[in-house]
């Protein structure tokens, strides 16, 4: 431009008589300079476009929403969220992807900027993801047990990351002990332990139980006994499938206690096995590393079926509620150890007289509310749990909260249960017959399956 705007001076310059020549020389060179300068110019400025442009396309989501949370946090025009003052040292932020679509956003606290400011940022936080990162938002707040930092946990809330399944025989897991929840979420069993399902009615609990129950089954069962038994005391659709218990004829409940009973001793034959096991070897056995297939006992609303058992038993007889809680503890407490759970079902996450012993709610490792409220969710987590969580959004049938102490699922978080576009029922009586009338399980009972092979 300089040279452009000497070039257009010096041509309203008037030269001497005798030096038009040398004038006109210098007058083109210097046009031509001018022109050259221009084209240096718009070349460079193209090539810094392109620079910033495959700079911006090579950005990774994670590196871009970074940037969008700084300009938030930083910049005072953004309402200053971290009330930063003159001098204050800024504090780092980071951000990387830890799961598909989900992010790991990481804000250092300081002298100037402490945890509870930066978790009362999350607003903030939320509302600086425009554009493209719209539907994104903090769902999940973690601050590092020395209060260092605090982690925020981004993802888009409105992205269904349900698994939809039109048969049955699409839903046979990679392995017997890891039982699939949606695209990003499943129940390692070698983890984890028994689970506690709660809802209310319509919620989707027991359709997601079945999802769980359809899995398994269709693993077929192992050479060591393992078993997949349902209780309903509501005489409802499960008890109408075949190998499920429920009521006597008279209304007792002594078929669900026996039940128990062998559910019991089929953990107590399974550890001995694994207990063998771990002689021959010298170390010890894993029920998984055996072979072993999970064993499921999965009771129907559980409540209900604790106010059928009389509070004392009669004379000579063990028919009573302090036996059936009994065992139901022993299941929970000591069945995981030899692949074996249970699935406890609750229509209302209470904990009072009557409903789920406080014992059994801090036993249950995997926790799952469906349709759920606050109110009920203080019930099977701690507040400070449901307090790092923000799960504010309308719940649907299958929609829970979930959490399992498995090392990667141990914070609440939401996820949806699978749809099955299919016969659900049917299918589960099918593969009920089909787990049970398996060739090396027909006619023999838990307690004959005995076959330890050599690891």
């Amino acid at each position: 431009m300089c040279g452009m705007s000497f070039s257009v001076y010096s041509g309203s310059i008037s030269p001497a008589p005798g030096e038009i020549g040398p004038f006109r020389e210098l007058q083109q060179e210097i046009a031509l300079l001018a022109n050259i300068a221009y084209v240096i110019c718009t070349a460079a400025a193209i090539y810094l476009a392109s620079l910033a442009g495959l700079s911006y396309l090579l950005q990774t989501d994670a590196m871009r929403i970074g940037t969008l949370i700084r300009q938030a946090l930083y910049q005072p025009a953004r309402g200053n969220p971290l009330h930063l003052r003159d001098g204050d040292l800024l504090p780092k932020v980071g951000c990387r992807c830890v799961g598909p679509g989900v992010y790991g956003l990481t804000i250092s606290a300081q002298q100037s900027v402490s945890v509870d400011t930066l978790i009362d940022a999350v607003p903030a936080i939320s509302a600086a993801l425009n554009r493209k990162y719209q539907r994104y938002a903090v769902v999940q707040v973690d601050a590092d047990i020395a209060f260092r930092s605090v982690t925020f946990i981004i993802e888009d809330v409105l992205a269904d990351r349900s698994i939809t399944f039109t048969s049955a025989a699409e839903m046979l897991p990679e392995s017997p002990t890891i039982l699939r929840v949606d695209q990003t979420t499943c129940i390692d069993l070698t983890t984890s332990g028994s689970i506690l399902v709660a809802g209310k009615t319509r919620s989707g609990k027991t359709t997601g139980v079945i999802a769980l129950l359809i899995q398994a089954l269709s693993c077929r069962p192992d050479d060591f006994g393992s078993s997949v038994t349902i209780i309903d005391p509501k005489q409802a659709e499960l008890s109408r499938l075949p190998h499920t218990i429920t009521l006597d004829d008279d209304g007792e409940a002594t078929n669900i206690l026996n039940a128990l009973k062998a559910y019991v001793r089929n953990i107590t034959q399974r550890q001995k096995m694994l207990n063998d096991l771990s002689e021959q070897t010298g170390d010890a056995v894993k029920w998984w590393d055996a072979g072993m297939h999970p064993s499921f006992l999965f009771i129907d609303e559980y409540v209900a079926c604790r106010t059928i058992f009389p509070k004392k038993a009669s004379k000579d007889s063990d028919y009573c509620l302090e036996i059936f809680d009994g065992l139901i503890k022993r299941i929970v407490t000591m069945g995981a150890s030899a692949g074996c759970f249970a699935i406890i079902s609750i229509a209302e996450a209470s904990v009072q007289e009557g409903g789920l012993p406080a014992m059994l709610r801090s036993a249950m490792s995997t926790k799952i509310l469906f349709r759920p409220t606050r109110a009920e969710g203080l019930l099977m987590w701690d507040a400070e749990k449901l307090d790092n969580f923000v799960g504010d959004r309308v719940y649907h049938p299958g929609d829970a909260w979930f959490s399992s102490t498995d090392g990667v699922h141990d914070a609440v978080s939401y996820v949806h249960f699978p749809h099955m576009q299919f016969p659900v029922y049917k299918e589960l009586g099918r593969l009920l017959r089909e787990y049970y009338d398996w060739p090396h399980c027909r006619g023999r009972s838990p307690e004959a399956v005995r076959r330890v092979p050599k690891l």
